[in-house]
């Protein structure tokens, strides 16, 4: 604010112009760059139906000490006695055909159950449990994995090796009547059997397993 000349009078300041500047954008180096909305899911998209896929392999192999598992509790999907060769160094399982078992020595096969098991990650699995060895020897070891397993038909469990006392431990999820029930495969049995066991049986004396046995090359 500023006076007139005789001071009587105050005059306005004339208003500075407002100048505008319009900077210029600085573009991307890339021309190729990325656009984000690019990989935006449409909505439509998620509301179709999931598709399940089939299954083509099936893991043999015992309960890792940590996970935890349930058995189907159908009694259709168990299968037993039966015998088989368990490769220890390797972690492998094979069933001995009825017409060879004779051939083995009692010491290189056991009887068990065949059992449809499955984990929490929904990914099934067989579970052979030995119930005696070749001469009918039982132990604790044995009778204990039979327990767990058929506990596990119907709570989550843990199978713990306790090697002190010589038996498996079922050692129950702590919120296992609110962990929801496994989805089991859609195939039956026999389909999930021969999917599993294709390529683990030995049928003859010229199977690789049963070289490995002999010593044999």
């Amino acid at each position: 604010m500023i006076t007139s000349p005789d001071g009587s009078t105050p005059v306005s300041e004339p208003a500075q112009e407002e100048i505008s500047v319009e900077k210029e954008i600085e573009k991307h180096p890339d021309p190729d760059q990325l656009d984000p909305r690019s990989f935006r899911i449409d909505q439509s998209e998620l509301d179709q139906p999931v598709v399940k896929t089939a299954l083509t392999a099936i893991a043999i192999r015992k309960p890792e000490p940590l996970e935890f598992i349930r058995t189907h509790p159908d009694r259709e999907y168990r299968e037993g006695p039966v015998r088989f060769i368990n490769l220890k160094q390797n972690r492998e399982y094979y069933l001995v055909a009825p017409e060879l078992y004779r051939e083995l020595r009692p010491r290189e096969y056991w009887v068990g159950y065949v059992f449809l098991a499955t984990n929490r990650m929904g990914r099934p699995f067989f579970w052979i449990v030995t119930t005696e060895s070749a001469t009918g020897r039982v132990c604790d070891w044995y009778t204990s994995a039979v327990n767990c397993a058929e506990l596990a038909m119907h709570a989550w469990i843990q199978v713990v090796a306790d090697q002190s006392a010589g038996v498996y431990l079922a050692a129950p999820a702590e919120d296992s009547e609110l962990l929801e029930e496994p989805e089991w495969p859609e195939q039956s049995f026999k389909e999930l059997f021969s999917i599993g066991f294709k390529r683990r049986v030995v049928k003859d004396l010229n199977h690789p397993v049963f070289k490995h046995l002999r010593g044999r090359v």
